[in-house]
């Protein structure tokens, strides 16, 4: 009985020790493990950049100028988003384009980006985002831009910028100085994927000196939202019919829950317009809870121009004034 128990015993001992040996002659991936990294240096920012894989995060040393144009390309997941952080919230790193004539501060064209606490400033664009989707950006201050401070372009889609400061935009071309621009012209077409959708922008201050509209939200584009942001007026341009705060051609648009300060602008015409700049676009805008400063009585809180459609309610403007011109229900 002895004997056999221990001829058992060396049989077990050999299989399970074939078994080892051919799994170590096999070729086993290891899986991929996020990496956590401070940088100092731009060189180490693009680096960071161009390595990133999904769960990594990028920390930026507090205070620290990266200078250059940043390219975000690399895709995060939902459960596991790449994400750029400044190391501090009340001094915070700076993304510096380097000339407001030219390029993009920070370029995103990855998916499942978490961007926050960090100043963009000096560049043609802030924020350039194309085909990049499900991406958050968060506690940022977006200043001394050319043109846009933030633009969702080419598809981008369910994106989220909040609780940030946009002002002093289109320093070099105030007809394109929007601080958020959702979207492209229906001219642009050809060259940007128009469906732009189910965008996010709350709790965002906008101005002093957004040269252009505060948001455009363009044709071909919907569902975008705008809720509890804050429009100061001064400075608006009025360059190329940026006459509002926010200007809405898209479909199915929520404006709720903002307010906005006229600031003696007599460039400011009405708070809100609805166009329809392409047939069938400009449809469903609605405007609720929104309260405005508009100096005088002439200025309309939405002004849907001829073939445009919105709705309204519980909006309150101050002084009494006009409230709704066109096809407003």
């Amino acid at each position: 009985m002895y004997k056999a128990q221990s001829t058992v015993s060396k049989m077990f001992k050999f299989v399970v020790l074939a078994a080892m040996l051919v799994a170590t002659s096999l070729s086993i991936p290891t899986p991929s493990q996020a990496a956590s990294v401070t940088c100092s240096t731009a060189a180490c920012f693009t680096s960071a950049l161009a390595n990133a894989q999904p769960g990594d995060v990028i920390t930026l040393a507090a205070g620290v100028t990266f200078t250059g144009n940043f390219v975000a390309a690399k895709n995060g997941t939902s459960s596991a988003k790449i994400t750029i952080k400044g190391a501090s919230s009340t001094n915070k790193p700076i993304l510096n384009g380097g000339t407001t004539s030219s390029g993009y501060a920070l370029y995103i064209t990855g998916d499942y980006y978490d961007v926050r606490n960090v100043k963009i400033t000096n560049a043609k664009k802030g924020i350039m985002l194309d085909h990049a989707n499900n991406n958050w950006l968060e506690y940022l201050d977006v200043y001394n831009i050319g043109e846009e401070g933030v633009h969702f372009r080419d598809g981008s889609s369910n994106n989220v910028i909040k609780n940030s400061n946009v002002y002093d935009t289109g320093k070099l071309n105030p007809e394109y100085g929007e601080g958020v621009y959702v979207g492209s012209d229906v001219g642009k077409w050809g060259s940007y994927k128009k469906e732009t959708n189910n965008n996010r922008i709350s709790a965002v201050s906008f101005g002093p000196n957004v040269r252009a509209e505060h948001i455009d939200i363009k044709e071909g584009s919907s569902s975008t939202i705008v809720e509890n942001c804050i429009f100061d007026g001064t400075g608006i341009s009025g360059a190329n019919y940026a006459d509002s705060f926010i200007d809405v051609k898209g479909n199915n648009d929520i404006i709720r829950n903002n307010t906005g300060y006229r600031n003696g602008n007599s460039k400011i015409v009405d708070a809100f317009q609805v166009h329809e700049r392409s047939s069938g676009w400009g449809q469903n805008a609605k405007f609720t809870g929104n309260t405005l400063y508009l100096d005088n009585a002439t200025p309309y809180v939405v002004n849907a121009d001829s073939g445009a459609t919105a709705t309204a309610s519980n909006n309150t403007r101050s002084p009494s004034g006009n409230m709704y011109k066109g096809s407003v229900n």
